[in-house]
């Protein structure tokens, strides 16, 4: 398991969030387009974390 990084394929520290934020957006639209879960559930799933949080 001594996988090396590929430096091309990383990302910095100030891209990691809009790299987060893309990928998480990809994934969410997949799962909508497949009628895995709709925006609005994943919304609801959010603002209850959140509150749980704080």
């Amino acid at each position: 398991m001594d996988e090396k990084i590929d430096p091309k394929k990383t990302v910095s520290f100030e891209e990691l969030p809009m790299s987060n934020t893309v990928e998480q957006e990809a994934l969410i639209n997949l799962l909508e387009a497949k009628g895995i879960i709709k925006k609005q559930e994943l919304l609801d799933e959010i603002r209850r974390l959140k509150k749980k949080i704080h």
